[in-house]
C-alpha cells in the first residue's frame, strides 16, 4: 500500500462520513497474508460532542469506501479513551 497517496484520500472520506470530530494516524504496519498484502491501521476519532460507539461503528461498518486499487476489508471501533472521549478505530486496507 502506497501510504503517501492512500491515506489522505482515506482520511477525507471519512471526515466527510463522521464530519464533526477530528481523525488522525495513531499507528500503521504492513500486513501480509499468503495472498494478500495491505496495511493494518489504528485511527483516533475525536468527537467534537459525545457520541455512541455503536452508532460510530454502524457507520463505520455499513460505508462503501472509495480507494483507488485498494478495499476496506475489515473496520471496528477498538476502543473507547477513558476521560479523552476518543475512539479507536481499527482497520484492514487490502492492495487489490
Amino acid at each position: 500500500m502506497s501510504r503517501g497517496k492512500s491515506l489522505p484520500k482515506l482520511l477525507r472520506e471519512l471526515e466527510r462520513l463522521l464530519p464533526h470530530g477530528q481523525w488522525r494516524l495513531a499507528q500503521e504496519r504492513p500486513w501480509f497474508s499468503l495472498t494478500f498484502s495491505g496495511v493494518q491501521m489504528s485511527l483516533a476519532y475525536t468527537p467534537d460532542a459525545p457520541c455512541k460507539t455503536e452508532e460510530v461503528a454502524r457507520i463505520l461498518e455499513d460505508h462503501a469506501f472509495s480507494l483507488h486499487s485498494q478495499i476496506v476489508a475489515d473496520i471496528a471501533v477498538e476502543a473507547e479513551v477513558a476521560g479523552a472521549g476518543a475512539l479507536v478505530i481499527a482497520m484492514l486496507v487490502l492492495d487489490v
